[in-house]
């Protein structure tokens, strides 16, 4: 960046315009030719009058828009690495640099850059029609790799004691304690059985990746206990109750809606939670409130 020469008005322009200018020439769709042009219009000033020209050419400010997009791209390629295997590096070059033109980073930190990854993947689509599952999936995929990165990243448990386990008696009485979702669990209602299928395709060489499991309900939750993630497929009548509780409803509550849900009766609901519920409270599904 520099003050021009000639008392011009680039030597008075703020900061905020300056930066502004900045950020849409290297941001903009089509690379920085595209971006300085949009700059020019948008903020008034021209390429010549805020950066220094390069000895024997124009100034090189493609080199540090090509730097800055491969820096973003660099950062999806992180956080949804299953993903890119199973589309392949060009194509989720393709979509990655797509999305970062459409959604240009805002954020102080690169984490919240690839919170709408999957919502864009899906707007792209727009009638998928018969090839709804194929076009369907990746999205899901997507889904489930940022639900990994928000429990890796949400408040845990790991400083917390281990909830008091409620009696069979206490709840058919409602007489449990407070319980909640602990605030590191993401639920996923998907349509294919990703849990399986993503620990296969991480662990497999590029040049290896499976193929696309068949379209079945699945329900996840993805936890963390002791820094670890963990990812569990749950039973609809489970998600159902983790649902219901993570809308603050108590555990008689969770169990209606449970049973209403699933279609089942909540005397049965009620018997399997109760021995399921400290198999969820040990893998990090729950916590007491304090």
């Amino acid at each position: 960046m520099r003050r021009s020469a000639g008392g011009d008005e680039a030597a008075d322009a703020p900061l905020a315009q300056l930066q502004a200018w900045f950020l849409t020439a290297m941001t903009a769709p089509g690379g920085a030719a595209r971006g300085v042009q949009l700059a020019s219009e948008r903020h008034g000033l021209r390429q010549e009058q805020v950066l220094k020209r390069a000895r024997g050419g124009p100034a090189p400010l493609h080199i540090h828009a090509d730097g800055y997009m491969q820096r973003l791209l660099e950062c999806l390629q992180a956080d949804y690495p299953v993903l890119r295997k199973v589309m392949g590096d060009a194509l989720f070059a393709f979509f990655a640099r797509a999305y970062v033109w459409r959604h240009p980073s805002a954020s102080p930190t690169l984490y919240d850059l690839g919170g709408g990854f999957a919502d864009f993947l899906a707007a792209s689509q727009g009638a998928a029609g018969a090839q709804g599952a194929a076009l369907r999936f990746p999205v899901e995929l997507a889904r489930l790799e940022r639900a990994r990165s928000e429990a890796g990243r949400a408040p845990g448990l790991e400083k917390r004691a281990p909830p008091i386990l409620p009696s069979g008696l206490d709840l058919l009485l409602g007489n449990a304690p407070a319980w909640r979702l602990a605030p590191c669990v993401r639920l996923l209602a998907l349509s294919f059985p990703l849990c399986v299928f993503w620990q296969q395709v991480q662990a497999a060489p590029d040049a290896a990746v499976p193929g696309r499991p068949d379209a079945s309900p699945a329900f996840v939750a993805i936890s963390r206990m002791h820094y670890r993630i963990a990812m569990h497929e749950l039973q609809p009548w489970q998600f159902c109750w983790l649902q219901a509780l993570a809308d603050g409803a108590p555990l008689a509550q969770c169990a209606q809606q449970a049973a209403l849900s699933s279609g089942r009766t909540p005397d049965e609901v009620l018997a399997d939670a109760m021995l399921w519920l400290p198999l969820a409270a040990a893998a990090g599904l729950l916590c007491s409130d304090d």
